[in-house]
């Protein structure tokens, strides 16, 4: 859940809960000093409607500035949302309008930005003269509420650094924005820790842009403890002062004192478990320099810090794995400078695995794309057929060069296994999804995130953009299609036909129907527009299929349409690839696998031809006009779980769970 500092009623500042005097201000928190303390914020009512669309579950946080609710949108598939309200009953004329800057500022700064570790806005509207601000629900709990649970209210190095890294990331996407984007109130309070480990920053209501040639800030705002020196009016606060507060985090993280209590001042770190370490040394004297009360001996970048703690945390894991002697301890271990980057880390020499997939090249082998940890789950070409992208289980999606097979860029947005992804017809953009339950839309150039859409609550399995570009389908565990816009996420129509998790999904070439199999052992067929004066309507709410196809016995894996749109060809658990007319359902050929089930298949640009792969290991490339198999691709020592077809319908393209992309040539 949410929870939210006690903001000054005369400043604003955010102090702790338990706090009795502002310690930017030195006013009472608790008792009067010449303003009513009391305040009409908090007390919208449960199953309250406001403003028509939003409904009000429960309150999550409050203070002095104002509260924070639980609440449904009803009009975006009763997804759940967070609404700060502002509380201006004991302002002044002044204070409000100072106020109401603030509250307009957060929102604005957010509305610009789109990254994994930031609650996303949706919208900042005035109901009944009070201002309201609609942004992501997170559940989880603050990482100050996390620690007080921990033992010694202090966590793991392992668990230190996988958290550090995450606020590093988004550290480093504010900082990297023109002009920077400087947080200024990172503290343990606001930081979101949801239950897979996943971090959210929240609270902007401080951040601020910083302005080249300013001498200093206007005012010194920040959270005693983690705010830098700096941020008491002395100079303007740089990126260096969000490098002071995530010094001061990591360092409570370890240590489990509380910065709060002795501003400036934090102890040598002694960290537990084997203190000779030499990666320990590096990281303890990191985090000291990064609380350095002289900016200019603070690393000089966020990125500089990131690249540090990857490579610690890589050495753990090597030293966990072959420990030095008992006794033996580390020389040489200098201070790190500002500007540090870390050594390439040699190669470690890996034993022989008996059981480590032994790639066959056939004849007809154009590139093998080498790179995934895991198994690949996705792929797709460009739609210019010069690469490719592929999704794996190792949290990244790829992009190859479809005629050497190197690889181009590596997308790392997620956090968690990416199950889908999918090019725009544009080739423009990447759309990708998984088990984050988000679907991230990137640029395909430079790999930037340009906008993440959170409207489902449980994994993605599968996607699909509309041939026009414009809009996204996306469909998984929570059994729900959604159609939206991909520019903006704004939800246009929401399919719940299906009775299971959805697996995949795929729109017709005239972008006028969308044909979607489940684990309910059906394909559907149905369209999320209507008729209107011979144009197309979006639907605004579900309607039933057009048709539902019952000849899968088992979950069906994967559909396509061919080209033409005539056909649909599905293939399942059932260990069957069929084929039937997409108008009436009426089967046209079936492939009965003898031995396992299918979990792939894509259509011949000309509809002449229907790939099918499995469990078998193997691609059979189907003659639809003679019913026959025309090749068998056996490149693979794992299961296949893609396939595509380039659009040039020159190559084709396998993903496995031999953790390789092939790129061959149909025979």
């Amino acid at each position: 859940m949410i929870s939210s500092p006690f903001y000054c009623d005369n400043c604003g500042a955010a102090n702790r809960p338990q706090a009795s005097f502002c310690y930017a201000c030195g006013q009472p928190l608790h008792a009067s000093s010449g303003k009513s303390t009391t305040t009409s914020t908090g007390l919208l009512s449960t199953n309250l409607l406001l403003k028509q669309r939003y409904r009000i579950l429960g309150q999550i946080g409050k203070g002095g500035f104002g509260a924070v609710y639980r609440a449904m949108d009803i009009q975006f598939g009763n997804r759940l949302v967070a609404i700060k309200e502002m509380s201006q009953s004991n302002l002044s004329s002044q204070e409000l309008v100072e106020a109401t800057a603030s509250f307009k500022r957060e929102a604005l700064l957010l509305a610009g930005l789109t990254h994994p570790n930031l609650p996303r806005i949706y919208e900042q509207f005035m109901d009944m003269g009070r201002w309201y601000l609609v942004m992501d629900f997170i559940e989880g709990e603050t990482l100050e509420d996390f620690l007080e649970k921990q033992p010694g209210k202090k966590l793991s190095v392992e668990k230190t650094l996988e958290i550090g890294l995450q606020i590093c990331n988004v550290l480093e996407y504010l900082h990297n924005r023109q002009p920077p984007i400087i947080f200024r109130d990172l503290k343990p309070a606001n930081i979101m820790l949801t239950a897979s480990g996943h971090i959210y920053l929240i609270d902007f209501g401080i951040a601020r842009h910083f302005k080249p040639g300013q001498a200093k800030d206007t005012a010194a705002l920040g959270s005693t403890g983690y705010a830098a020196p700096e941020q008491y009016g002395k100079s303007q606060t740089t990126q260096r002062a969000d490098i002071y507060a995530l010094g001061a985090t990591l360092h409570q993280l370890l240590s489990g004192d509380d910065p709060s209590e002795s501003p400036f001042r934090f102890a040598p770190l002694k960290l537990s478990g084997q203190p000779q370490q030499p990666a320990l040394v590096r990281l303890q004297q990191l985090i000291m320099q990064m609380v350095d009360m002289d900016l200019n001996k603070r690393p000089a970048s966020v990125s500089i810090i990131k690249q540090e703690l990857q490579h610690i945390s890589t050495q753990l894991l090597v030293s966990n794995t072959h420990p030095l002697p008992q006794g033996t301890l580390p020389t040489g271990i200098a201070s790190i400078p500002p500007s540090y980057q870390p050594p390439t880390m040699p190669k470690l020499q890996r034993t022989s695995r008996s059981n480590k997939p032994q790639i066959q090249r056939q004849s007809n082998t154009r590139a093998v794309c080498s790179g995934h940890t895991s198994r690949v789950t996705a792929i797709a070409w460009s739609p210019k057929a010069a690469q490719l992208a592929s999704a794996s289980y190792d949290k990244t999606v790829r992009i190859w060069d479809a005629t050497t097979g190197n690889n181009i860029l590596q997308y790392r947005g997620h956090w968690d296994r990416v199950l889908a992804l999918a090019w725009s017809p544009d080739s423009t953009r990447i759309a990708s999804a998984g088990n984050d339950g988000t679907i991230q839309v990137w640029d395909a150039t430079t790999g930037n995130a340009l906008y993440t859409y959170r409207g489902h609550n449980l994994p993605v399995n599968t996607l699909a953009w509309s041939p026009d570009s414009l809009r996204i389908a996306s469909g998984g565990e929570d059994k729900i299609i959604q159609v939206w816009e991909a520019a903006n996420g704004t939800i246009l129509y929401s399919y719940q036909g299906h009775t299971d998790s959805v697996y995949t999904l795929a729109w017709s070439p005239d972008g006028k129907r969308i044909a979607s199999g489940a684990d309910d052992k059906t394909v559907q067929v149905w369209s999320p527009f209507k008729a209107k004066s011979g144009f197309f309507t979006l639907l605004l709410n579900p309607s039933r299929s057009q048709f539902t196809y019952k000849g899968h016995t088992g979950r069906v894996h994967a559909v396509a349409w061919s080209p033409n749109g005539l056909r649909l060809a599905s293939v399942s658990s059932d260990k069957t690839l069929q084929v039937w007319d997409s108008l009436t359902g009426k089967k046209y050929f079936i492939h009965r696998s003898s031995t396992s089930g299918l979990n792939a298949v894509a259509w011949s640009p000309d509809n002449r031809y229907v790939l099918s792969g499995g469990n078998d290991k193997m691609v059979q490339v189907w003659d639809i006009m003679t019913r026959h198999t025309a090749h068998t691709y056996r490149g693979h020592s794992g299961y296949i779980t893609s396939l595509a077809w380039s659009p040039d319908g020159k190559l084709v393209a396998s993903g496995s769970v031999d953790h390789t992309v092939q790129i061959w040539e149909p025979k």
